[in-house]
């Protein structure tokens, strides 16, 4: 399985109210293929940003994507590009500890989250780089300081390695190609800040 980070191509017009739409199918999955967080992510979905955000260290990955599409529909933008990549970390380290998890279950749950919730989100982030590669360093670094409750740490020191270290490798592929993808920004009709 690959926990590769790569940008995908995105055109213009995605609609702001898809996050909110994206949870709600999200949800829907958590509830038919992952029972036992399915509980505590449905709570979560209701809960205020505030609540959330205290949390966040004990949230199973799958609450953390809500969490980015709340903050980005209450146009706290910078704040939803950071829990986005947290998110991102979150759910590939539980992936990478994780063995024997049936396809159409949580990798399934996460490769949807990622499409619905973070296409929107990345599609405004990537209109500045800077402001992007600063938000993914934000996030390698609340990941590296805080505890992961629901996918200890400890014991998968190889993955806690290889996850974080895919997202730095992406991000400075970012910012050396900060210029080129600017362009084909512009080219697709996509915004750049």
């Amino acid at each position: 399985m690959s926990f590769g980070w790569k940008l995908r191509d995105r055109r213009a017009g995605t609609a702001h109210a898809r996050p909110m739409i994206a949870v709600a199918v999200a949800l829907g999955l958590i509830l038919t293929t992952a029972r036992p967080v399915s509980a505590r992510a449905q709570d979560q979905s209701i809960a205020p940003t505030s609540e959330l955000l205290a949390q966040a260290t004990e949230l199973p990955p799958a609450s953390l994507y809500p969490l980015a599409a709340k903050l980005f529909g209450e146009d706290r933008r910078d704040d939803a590009v950071r829990w986005l990549y947290i998110a991102q970390i979150r759910s590939r380290f539980r992936l990478a500890t994780a063995s024997g998890l049936p396809p159409d279950g949580e990798p399934a749950l996460y490769g949807a989250l990622l499409e619905s919730v973070g296409r929107p989100i990345n599609e405004w982030a990537f209109g500045d780089v800077p402001a992007v590669t600063a938000r993914m360093a934000e996030a390698l670094d609340w990941d590296a300081t805080h505890a992961n409750g629901f996918t200890p740490k400890g014991p998968n020191r190889a993955a806690l390695e290889q996850v974080p270290g895919g997202l730095a490798r992406f991000r400075e592929s970012v910012i050396a190609g900060g210029d080129e993808l600017r362009k084909e920004r512009a080219a697709h009709g996509l915004e750049n800040r």
